[in-house]
């Protein structure tokens, strides 16, 4: 076993000899401290006796050692860098614990901290958040939010999280708000649920959407149409035709949300064709409640072309792929403005009635049918709440309530279709008066 005396210039003439098999050269200045040279390389260890056996340890390679010292201050050789950790191995003996222990113990730290850098991406912190939160909604919801998600990568997706200031937020949402307040609002939801979910996972100190409040005021919408202005655009939608006049006779009949109606499966429908058998993984309520329909709803989904199974839809649309898909709730303004406002002037030109002047959208329509069901049919608001399928907000209700309603879904949607009716004949509402209590006689 060689030793040797190691200096810069003779170390690197140590080097540039050929070694055709391994050969240790011990550090005469440092017992135990050796350099394997061979054909692949150099590589520091420290040979010493632990617990009565001899153990050789790696201290790394000599290329890496040299690199290592070059770039401190002061400048160090390699042997000298490799001394340093040797030291440091007795420093471990020392204080009890082995080596090897120590390292492993170094190196999955190193790996954990490596993996938890990488999460705190914001682009892998958004794939762990779409995984986890997503499929807990319907999915509207979860199609808006991966738009939104989409958009907030595409920004941020390279920036560490836990540095992502709550300036940088506010300026991407006033950007969103100039297009869409109520985009700009839904992406500042989805901004709030995603980085509370890295504050849980990655350790961050701070939230910097925690407080970030919705940028976009929305005005509550309270437009409903009246028996005249349904009169009218029941016939526009006739003289439209299929497939957005048949939707919109199915929407006044049922008053479901248009995303639903625009999904709405041939499978849906039940074999006798009086029931639409709702899916609670594709409501938003996440709730099955199945709708009746009458003899108007069947009668829009009848005159509705069958394209065969390949089209499970009521429509033959199909994606960038060439999947088959419903109507895209995001299709109506465009659709309304060229297939139903042309004959709203038509319409009430042949009713003899006023055309619908006041702007409307097909969400107004649900709002209308709510408002009748109450207003003109006497229904009981609870029972009105489930027709449109909405969730009841009383938490002891939710825990104990689950029935389905069905009976009183359906006569409530047969009332419903009495009416519309009388509303197409052009009747007035009944107005049915409160009878007075008569005083009981002795």
């Amino acid at each position: 076993m060689p030793k040797a005396k190691f200096t810069e210039k003779g170390l690197a003439a140590l080097l540039r000899k050929p070694h055709p098999e391994r050969i240790d050269y011990f550090d005469s200045a440092f017992p135990g401290l050796s350099l394997r040279v061979g054909p692949r390389g150099a590589t520091w260890f420290y040979l010493r006796r632990i617990d009565g056996r001899l153990t050789r340890l790696s201290l790394g390679r000599h290329d890496d050692l040299a690199r290592a010292g070059a770039g401190s201050l002061p400048r160090r050789a390699g042997f000298t860098v490799a001394r340093e950790r040797a030291g440091e191995v007795e420093g471990t003996l020392a204080a009890g614990k082995h080596p090897r222990t120590e390292a492993a113990r170094k190196r999955a730290a190193e790996r954990e901290s490596r993996a938890v850098d990488e999460l705190r991406l914001v682009r892998h912190l958004a794939r762990e958040w779409e995984a986890n939160h997503l499929p807990t909604l319907s999915e509207r919801t979860q199609r808006d939010y991966k738009r939104a998600l989409g958009a907030i990568v595409d920004s941020f997706g390279d920036e560490d999280a836990g540095t992502v200031r709550r300036r940088d937020l506010i300026r991407y949402l006033d950007h969103v708000k100039l297009r869409s307040p109520a985009e700009a609002n839904r992406h500042a939801t989805v901004l709030r649920l995603l980085f509370s979910f890295g504050q849980d996972r990655c350790d961050m100190e701070a939230n910097p959407a925690a407080s970030i409040r919705n940028p976009g005021k929305q005005r509550i919408r309270d437009r409903t149409l009246d028996r005249s202005e349904i009169r009218v655009l029941w016939r526009a939608a006739e003289l439209a035709g299929y497939p957005y006049g048949n939707f919109i006779h199915f929407a006044l009949c049922t008053g479901q949300r248009v995303s639903e109606i625009g999904a709405l499966r041939r499978d849906d429908i039940s074999g006798d064709g009086d029931i639409w058998i709702q899916r609670a993984h594709r409501n938003k309520s996440r709730k099955r409640v199945d709708i009746f329909l009458d003899t108007r709803a069947r009668g829009a989904l009848d005159a509705c072309p069958n394209f065969g199974p390949r089209s499970p839809f009521f429509v033959a649309s199909t994606d960038s792929r060439g999947n088959p898909r419903g109507i895209r709730p995001d299709a109506w303004n465009k659709a309304l403005v060229r297939h139903i406002e042309p004959n709203v002037h038509a319409a009430a030109a042949e009713l003899g009635l006023r055309p619908i002047s006041a702007s409307w959208t097909m969400h107004d329509l649900r709002r209308t049918v709510r408002t009748g069901l109450t207003g003109w049919c006497g229904i009981n608001p609870d029972t009105a709440e489930r027709v449109l399928n909405h969730a009841i907000g009383d938490r002891l209700r939710k825990t104990y309530d689950h029935s389905d309603y069905m009976p009183h879904v359906t006569a409530a949607l047969a009332r419903w279709n009495h009416e519309l009716t009388e509303i197409l004949r052009g009747k007035s509402p009944v107005v049915v008066p409160l009878k007075k209590k008569r005083r009981a006689t002795g």
